[in-house]
């Protein structure tokens, strides 16, 4: 089998960008993420990747240098077209995955990814906002500059999270502690919430054409002040995984069908179940890859081709692995603490 790998960072999306001035959260996140999935990959399958030279990537069995001279999806799609199958790592925002899937299936290559109403919904705050109230999933009030219909219940609210609809993550993501400052803030392209109180948790959902099912759900450390993500740890405890898989459940069956491959669901587990939520919908990989391929047996990325199915099963105990964005793992155990 010979799986491409298109991961935005890395594979020439910031091409025209100095390295100094691509994102550091993003370029982090990136490579761990794509070293991890080649890892992986590299078990049971061939991989194909476009690497920006400034990136060192050594982990694939053919690497295609990106040639900044040249379109990022042309190359891609050279890249994939001997391929059995893609997997794309890209943001959200400006549309950047639904194109990069967009213009490898028209090249007639099978992309393990959503479908195109699937990624539209999960790409768009708003859209996951509207479809989740209306289906009475767990979700913060909201506003945006179109849709003011919940904003009596917002104003209720004690603090208050302003960001891009179709923002990737923590980035570009701002709270406040006054209504009217935050909705001033407000462009066109944003959502603004009410802030949840409770336990930011991550859970990922995984389909296949044969299986589908969730991984350990883990805890996300976010900074209180700009919600910045500063990694995770997990597996929760035993009551947690269920409310958590409890309430992603419902949130994968009310969104538009089809999921498939890697999803990650960005959840707050509130006092009781009554208050859990769900505040994104990743129809990606995302940075809890690195630590959830630490905490079960077996392999992620074969689940994602069907090779392997099944229950998931733990070989870590609770809160026994953390990672941090840039990809370092630690695995700890009674009596040591182990990096990998």
């Amino acid at each position: 089998m010979k799986i491409f790998v298109g991961e935005y960072v890395c594979g020439g999306g910031y091409s025209d960008l100095p390295q100094a001035e691509i994102p550091l959260g993003m370029k982090q996140e990136g490579e761990a993420m794509l070293a991890a999935l080649l890892k992986d990959l590299g078990e049971f399958a061939q991989s194909n990747v476009v690497i920006d030279p400034r990136f060192d990537v050594t982990d694939a069995a053919n690497v295609v240098l990106f040639r900044p001279d040249q379109s990022v999806w042309a190359q891609w799609a050279a890249a994939a077209k001997d391929c059995d199958a893609a997997i794309i790592i890209a943001p959200e925002q400006d549309g950047i995955l639904a194109k990069a899937v967009a213009v490898l299936r028209g090249s007639g290559i099978d992309v393990v990814a959503g479908s195109g109403d699937f990624l539209r919904v999960a790409s768009d705050k708003l859209l996951t906002a509207q479809l989740f109230h209306s289906h009475g999933v767990g979700h913060p009030s909201y506003i945006t500059v179109e849709d003011d219909r919940m904003i009596g219940i917002l104003a209720e609210s004690d603090r208050f999270v302003v960001k891009p609809r179709d923002g990737c993550g923590t980035q570009d993501v701002n709270t406040f502690r006054d209504f009217r400052e935050a909705r001033k803030s407000m462009t066109e392209g944003d959502i603004m919430q009410g802030w949840v109180v409770g336990k930011p948790v991550s859970i990922a959902f995984i389909s296949s054409g044969t299986s589908q099912t969730f991984l350990p759900a883990v805890s996300q450390e976010i900074s209180p002040v700009h919600c910045v993500y500063r990694g995770g740890c997990g597996p929760l405890e035993d009551a947690l995984q269920r409310r958590a898989s409890s309430v992603a459940a419902r949130a994968i069956a009310a969104m538009p069908p089809t999921a498939r491959g890697f999803v990650g669901l960005d959840l707050i587990l509130g006092d009781n179940s009554s208050h859990d939520c769900v505040i994104e919908v990743n129809p990606r990989l995302t940075t809890s890859y690195v630590g959830l391929r630490e905490m079960i047996h077996g392999n992620i990325a074969a689940r994602l081709f069907g090779l392997e199915s099944g229950p998931v099963r733990c070989k870590a105990s609770v809160d026994s692995v953390s990672w941090e964005p840039n990809g370092s793992v630690a695995v700890k155990d009674s009596s040591t603490m182990a990096s990998s």
